[in-house]
């Protein structure tokens, strides 16, 4: 019985030598605090981002597939406004630029109207026909920040050229 004791003693040493320089490690304390400067750089769009796309686009190449994108919301866009029999007020032919969010669930909404002053006055309502516009595109495929593989938000400029001649 007396090897058997001393065999469990020296079991429970060799167990604790080992383990303890494994513990006690300077690997184990270091800090893993990343810098702001590198989450910045991590942070920023690159070229092999994934954009928000629609699923008849995604075979595309990746500036193929913001054409696409585009196409699809401006086409869907036109409709919509067109369908809507807008009156005007006056004489237009100018060109807004639509700030657009899609939102990490493929989620549309309007973030900001540029150029549009000299609109609203000939068309009151266009901003509530452009916003309820986006808001109803199909869910897109949002983007994905391929570095850390995780959906994000993002925007895009929509420009959209609005011609309207006054209403008789």
């Amino acid at each position: 019985i007396l090897i058997t004791v001393d065999f469990m003693k020296n079991l429970k040493n060799l167990i604790l030598a080992t383990l303890l320089p494994l513990i006690i490690s300077c690997d184990f304390f270091e800090s893993t605090e990343i810098s702001e400067k590198k989450i910045e750089s991590a942070s920023k769009w690159s070229k092999d981002d994934q954009p928000p796309t629609y699923p008849e686009c995604e075979a595309l190449s990746l500036d193929a597939q913001v054409d696409c994108m585009s196409d699809i919301l401006s086409s869907y866009i036109t409709e919509y406004v067109s369908s809507s029999n807008l009156l005007a007020n006056g004489d237009i032919d100018e060109e807004i630029l639509l700030i657009i969010k899609i939102d990490k669930e493929g989620f549309f909404s309007l973030s900001e109207l540029q150029n549009i002053k000299n609109i609203i006055e000939f068309l009151p309502d266009i901003e509530n026909l452009l916003s309820d516009a986006v808001i109803s595109l199909p869910q897109a495929l949002p983007a994905t920040k391929t570095n850390v593989g995780t959906l994000v938000e993002t925007k895009f400029t929509l420009p959209i050229q609005i011609i309207a001649s006054a209403s008789k």
